[in-house]
């Protein structure tokens, strides 16, 4: 069978969709292949109960995690996840690619490098921050943060009250916080106080799905099929031959082939493709990761105006690798929108009646912590007899220790903003698998990693990873900016070898 593509790209998320906008403008024949539908039906943008309780926009699969059925918040609409993120599009560190030099003795010596460093990436994360128009202040000190050399493609919007309340009180003790860069176009936004996990209603929080139709529409080389599921990867000895789609409406099957094949399902979904297809690298689907995110909500004497206004805007790293009494790395701490009165219902230890959710949601002002959770083959993605996926996943001792020690920090930082008093959560529920990666990481040989370091798999060359899989830790900020610009790395060396 002949070649019907340049390449079959399984995925539109971050590293998908911005790989197939890549390789399409470099005038290659694309066919991105798409789980979810192109959009949820959903008569209005912030029907909280149709977006995070019915889940319409996430995947509609039951996830076995640690024994129970689960339909988690993971995208499920071209775009990915990103068509539902936060949209925090944040450098990381230079040491966050060199995870040794503060987990020695806590990872394999095979990880204490990724096979790549941040210089590999500097010019990928310009030009994915044009992409995703991504909009900062590159005069803040972000610590030890990397941020463009240049300014940010765009500028945001000023910070609201209780924000800069925040932000003069934690100036005052020595902290420094910065404005967040957020992959939102503030020229149209509508300074929604319901944005991450719904789906934008004007387009201003760019996605991916948004990148690929572009780049359909001004090149002609993107073919998009939502709502078909991906059964395999066909294989004629360690050579793959095709990919087995399923429609998904139709129930027809049909076998589509390419030069070159990208995995980009996610760090759930990618392993699990590989392993119904048979492949068997011992390390496929292993050290799953997600980022512990413990959650402070400060509660106000006076009303903060979060609950009817966009006010994810600030982001923390002065505790990035820790403290002087607690020398050890704790990531990045940025603020959240106010949850939605369902969201706070559903997450509430205990009943609450409708008034006194709407006097609290009037009161808030959330913060997350973003601690890197380390590698543990044993935290791992697998494929039951039946095809389900299931999730095995615990946090260490180590993990809480850290989210223990940012949560208290968090609570300082609230109450230096004019918090009267905070509640504090460990993490999400188990619902929640923001900031996947881990499960095919990539690597200098075959017998610690999956891939090489330009995401190709070393038992089959033809195929490559360009999703969050590959990262071999889960670094301390926020994946996606990460995936992005380490796709747009991989399109290059995919578009050289067609």
């Amino acid at each position: 069978m002949s070649d019907s593509y340049d390449v079959i790209v399984i995925g539109s998320g971050a590293g998908g969709g911005t790989l197939a906008n890549a390789v399409a403008r470099a005038g290659k024949r694309v066919l991105l292949l798409e789980r979810g539908k192109k959009s949820p039906e959903v008569s209005l943008p912030h029907d909280e109960r149709a977006m995070l309780i019915d889940k319409q926009p996430y995947d509609d699969r039951p996830i076995d995690v640690n024994d129970t059925d689960a339909r988690l918040y993971m995208g499920g609409v071209l775009g990915g996840s990103t068509s539902l993120y936060g949209a925090a599009l944040m450098r990381p560190s230079d040491d966050d690619f060199h995870p040794g030099q503060h987990y020695a003795d806590r990872l394999e010596k095979s990880i204490h490098d990724w096979p790549i460093g941040y210089d590999d990436l500097a010019t990928y994360y310009d030009r994915a921050e044009q992409l995703y128009h991504v909009s900062g202040q590159t005069s803040d000190n972000f610590g030890p943060l990397n941020h463009p050399s240049q300014q940010y493609p765009h500028q945001p919007i000023p910070l609201k009250p209780i924000n800069e309340r925040l932000v003069n009180g934690n100036e005052s003790a020595g902290l420094k916080p910065f404005v967040l860069p957020l992959g939102i176009d503030f020229n149209i936004c509508l300074q929604c106080d319901a944005c991450p996990g719904y789906i934008c209603p004007n387009g201003a929080r760019i996605s991916a799905g948004q990148v690929v139709e572009k780049a359909a529409a001004e090149t002609g080389s993107i073919e998009v099929w939502t709502n078909v599921e991906v059964q395999k990867l066909e294989r004629q000895g360690e050579s793959i031959t095709g990919v087995r789609v399923l429609d998904r409406e139709s129930g027809d099957q049909q076998v589509v082939t390419a030069k070159r094949y990208v995995l980009s399902a996610g760090a759930i979904g990618s392993p699990a493709i590989l392993l119904k297809s048979g492949c068997d690298h011992p390390l496929i689907g292993r050290n799953y990761m997600m980022h512990l995110s413990p959650i402070v909500v400060g509660l106000y004497l006076k009303r903060t105006g979060a609950e009817s206004t966009f006010v994810k805007q600030i982001g923390f790293a002065d505790h990035y690798f820790g403290t002087d009494d607690y020398p050890h790395k704790l990531g990045l701490v940025q603020s959240l929108p106010v949850p939605g009165p369902l969201m706070i219902g559903k997450s509430a230890p205990q009943w609450l009646p409708k008034r006194a959710i709407e006097t609290l949601r009037k009161r808030m002002l959330p913060l997350a912590g973003i601690v890197e959770d380390l590698p543990n083959p044993e935290n791992r993605v697998s494929v039951k007899e039946d095809g389900q996926i299931a999730l095995s996943h615990r946090y260490s001792d180590y993990d809480f220790e850290r989210g223990k020690v940012l949560t208290h920090l968090m609570v300082d930082i609230l109450k230096r903003g004019g918090a009267a008093h905070c509640l504090t959560k460990s993490f999400p529920s188990t619902e929640h698998v923001a900031h996947q990666c881990g499960t095919l990481r990539f690597g200098t040989d075959r017998q610690h990693a999956v891939a090489d370091k330009n995401g190709r798999l070393f038992d089959h060359p033809e195929v490559f990873v360009a999703d969050g899989s590959l990262f071999p830790t889960s670094l301390g900020v926020g994946p996606a900016l990460t995936i992005m610009a380490n796709a747009l790395r991989i399109a290059d060396t995919v578009i050289d070898e067609i």
